[in-house]
């Protein structure tokens, strides 16, 4: 598990790098590198995955501007100390119940 003193204490000592993905996406969809920093520094950890490879992840979230929900998908590397952001986006309603909650997917067909 990623601790958010971890992450926070990372990002201060600027140990943070962007994706190509990430990059491009926050383009795409109007989000600055200091709203994303913002959630870093400021935000909630929402969800852990541990297992993730190649390295532990976490997604963050923080309002910004005008109350409105921004995603940070983070990657962290243990062993140097840094932190990878993977992607960044709004809050989809159709894929969260609120901002803290992520809905349930439906059962697969089989």
């Amino acid at each position: 598990m990623i601790s958010l003193a971890t992450i926070k204490a990372a990002a201060q000592a600027g140990r943070i790098k962007w994706q190509y993905h990430a990059l491009l996406r926050a383009i795409e969809r109007g989000i600055t590198r200091e709203q994303a920093l913002k959630v870093i520094q400021e935000g909630e950890l929402l969800e852990q995955r541990p297992q993730a490879k190649p390295y532990p992840k976490c997604l963050m979230m923080n309002t910004v501007g005008e109350n409105r929900p921004l995603y940070v998908s983070l990657g962290y590397n243990q062993e140097n100390d840094f932190l990878y952001i993977i992607t960044v986006h709004w809050l989809d309603p159709e894929k969260w119940d609120d901002p803290w909650t992520r809905k349930a997917k439906p059962p697969k067909e089989k």
